[in-house]
């Protein structure tokens, strides 16, 4: 009698295991495909995924109007004021590619949170090796209540820092079994005009941007963003110490792709104005 009565359990248990619905991860990313960031395996599809939706110097690719879309195209390129000033190309060895959503509602989602664009980092095989999305919540309340959530998940986290006290923006780093977790807040103004009021509007938004890296790359990572100077270099046709503008001779080029950690002012912290506690008082 137990024997059947075991088996008869066995036989609900499994067909209640087919009734659950396996949600599988979008092949291409497009509005409301809800690329879950929880479900990053580092083995996609990149090309396949930007294969609708890419940009390109900060705009849409139409390969009817712009040609067919190229490795050169995106090939993994940091830029700031200095590296254009000087016409500085970081990484200085070429270290794969970068593939950018356009803006598209919920592209990505990380548990109820939905994102607006979604950006990959590839090696050179086109292997994805860190991804970063970001998006805007109406209420500082949801913005705490999805940190929260993460940490009921993952524990408190491995760094945390309050870098910058004009947009409350924090920075909170999670060490993971195969990757890294970063999630920065902060929040923002915006105005816009309006008919009714000769002042306009005033609208505060709170960001959430989410960092994930494969922790096998987060070395070379970090490598990519350093920049060694040569001794002279060329400025407005003449050339000079890279002291002259006070330059590190091993600068750091930073972008959404590198983990705050790797910023060794923030970790020392030496007279603790990046403490996160401090972000309790502003509350």
């Amino acid at each position: 009698m137990n024997r059947f009565v075991n088996f008869i359990a066995i036989i609900l248990m499994l067909q209640s295991c087919s009734q659950v619905a396996i949600v599988e991860q979008p092949e291409v990313l497009e509005k409301n495909s809800k690329f879950d960031l929880e479900m990053i395996s580092f083995q996609e599809d990149v090309p396949g995924l930007y294969a609708k939706h890419v940009l390109v110097d900060d705009f849409e690719h139409d390969s009817l109007h712009d040609g067919a879309l190229t490795d050169e195209m995106l090939r993994y390129k940091i830029n700031n004021t200095i590296s254009d000033a000087f016409d500085l190309e970081v990484p200085q060895k070429n270290f794969g590619f970068v593939y950018r959503s356009p803006t598209l509602d919920s592209v990505a989602q990380f548990q109820n949170i939905y994102f607006k664009n979604l950006s990959t980092l590839a090696d050179s095989t086109k292997k994805p090796v860190a991804f970063f999305s970001e998006t805007e919540v109406k209420t500082e309340k949801e913005q705490q209540d999805f940190l929260a959530t993460i940490k009921s998940k993952y524990g408190e986290p491995k760094y945390a820092f309050f870098i910058d006290h004009s947009y409350k923006l924090c920075s909170y780093e999670w060490i993971l079994t195969d990757r890294t977790l970063e999630i920065q807040t902060s929040f923002g103004v915006r105005f816009s005009t309006s008919y009714s009021s000769a002042e306009g509007l005033k609208e505060t938004y709170y960001r959430i941007e989410v960092l994930i890296m494969d922790n096998h790359q987060k070395e070379n990572i970090y490598k990519a963003h350093l920049y060694e100077f040569p001794d002279k270099i060329l400025y407005h046709g003449k050339y000079h110490s890279y002291k002259d503008f006070q330059f590190e001779k091993l600068s750091v080029f930073r972008d959404e792709f590198l983990l705050n950690s790797t910023n060794e002012t923030l970790v020392k912290n030496e007279h603790g104005i990046y403490d996160i506690s401090r972000v309790e008082n502003e509350q």
